[in-house]
């Protein structure tokens, strides 16, 4: 009777794994896209940004992926993951002409105004497109 229990038991078990794995993914890739310009509204070649993601466990924030990205020669980055399970952020980082913590300040598109940045883009919903436009700007 014990043996008998112990397989069914085992029978439902990747049934369970798959359903559990089917929360942490979602069926389609998160992208993100945008433009960075200037404060004279020029594109800006070759910004990096992460896009990163983490999920808390307890009191502290656990790394789940990062993925860093370029803008082109008209400063449009376009990045596409499948986030797993957590939270999404996206920051630009700079680059050797563009120092963002010493020299300049992040602004970033939002209610038809550049707002100051704080420490991240803002929300990203996991498996849509989501548009990020942001401008450097002189400190």
């Amino acid at each position: 009777m014990k043996r008998r229990t112990f397989l069914s038991a085992l029978s439902i078990l990747p049934s369970m794994l798959i359903s559990c794995g089917k929360d942490e993914f979602p069926d389609r890739p998160t992208i993100i896209t945008g433009k960075v310009i200037d404060e004279n509204n020029k594109p800006i070649v070759g910004i990096q940004l992460v896009f990163g993601g983490y999920y808390l466990k307890g009191f502290s924030p656990i790394p789940t992926f990062d993925e860093i990205v370029e803008t082109d020669k008209d400063g449009i980055y376009k990045i596409s993951y499948i986030v797993p399970r957590g939270q999404a952020y996206l920051k630009p980082l700079g680059n050797t002409q563009y120092d963002l913590v010493t020299f300049y300040d992040i602004y970033i598109w939002k209610n038809n105004v550049y707002e100051k940045m704080s420490s991240s883009a803002g929300q990203i919903i996991n498996g849509e497109t989501n548009t990020f436009n942001f401008q450097l700007r002189k400190k």
